[in-house]
């Protein structure tokens, strides 16, 4: 995409795509290991009637990785101050994967400018962690061999054998390709994240919505026991993790019926 612009957030450089035009806003985050390319087809779409933001977020893509603290809260604290060096309103997050663990970050701390909340298919067993045995050995072989542990991972439990293969070749290559210094952290900590995610859900003000694709299933059970009645659900189908790159019309066509749900009911 063109207009990819770098600013100075917190001790690092952010490389990120603004339209720079539209009232309400469109903050798209990606999920670990991945990057803001991932976002295009969304970022087309919506750009005639939106200001449409992609971030790469620290460690990824394009930005730097100067700062040694692979939080959940730390990449919210980034976010926040995006959204306050931009002086972004009306914003609508939209967080796919681990992207949505950093909304619910960047909500906690600046509520005042964002008025909606997407995830998008990563709340499917919420409070659920691995056992300590599997998260040991995940942790283990990614010290041994982080390119190939990370490949398995992927293959397991983002992927399917029915997925496009230009989408798996996408993937790895990214996966292949991310320092070992930043995933190893992050995905050390992301195993102990259920926690602290329950407990950001319970204090959520904002309505979630949730978009899930059906290669794996979701326990809505645990939806309602952190979020009660503050959520709206919609399954699509899919074989994979990544509907932004598999189903975009489908996904662009169900994102702006609750782009519009969401600004009508501010």
């Amino acid at each position: 995409m063109e207009n990819t612009k770098k600013i100075d957030i917190n001790g690092e450089s952010l490389a990120y795509f603004d339209n720079e035009k539209g009232n309400s806003t469109l903050l798209f985050l990606h999920g670990a290991f991945i990057n803001k390319e991932y976002w295009n087809e969304q970022l087309s779409y919506f750009s005639e009637k939106h200001r449409v933001i992609a971030v790469d977020l620290p460690g990824h893509g394009k930005s730097t990785h100067n700062t040694e603290n692979w939080t959940g809260l730390r990449f919210g604290k980034d976010i926040s101050k995006l959204i306050q060096e931009l002086a972004l309103q009306d914003v609508i997050l939209i967080g796919h994967s681990f992207g949505s663990d950093v909304m619910l970050e960047t909500v906690t701390i600046n509520d005042t400018n964002i008025i909606g909340l997407i995830e998008i298919d990563h709340m499917k067993n919420v409070g659920m962690e691995l056992p300590k045995e599997t998260v040991d050995q995940i942790v283990q072989g990614l010290n041994a061999d982080f390119e190939n542990t990370c490949k398995q991972f992927a293959k397991q439990a983002l992927l399917t054998e029915a997925t496009d293969f230009k989408i798996v070749s996408k993937l790895l290559t990214d996966y292949k390709e991310m320092n070992p210094k930043v995933g190893i952290p992050l995905l050390e900590y992301g195993f102990s994240y259920p926690k602290r995610e329950t407990e950001l859900l319970k204090g959520l003000e904002l309505k979630l919505y949730s978009i899930h694709v059906n290669y794996s299933p979701t326990n809505e059970e645990s939806l309602k026991k952190y979020l009660g009645e503050n959520y709206e659900l919609h399954i699509i189908e899919g074989t994979c993790h990544y509907p932004m790159l598999e189903n975009p019309e489908k996904l662009n066509t169900l994102l702006e019926k609750l782009f519009t749900e969401i600004v009508r009911n501010e």
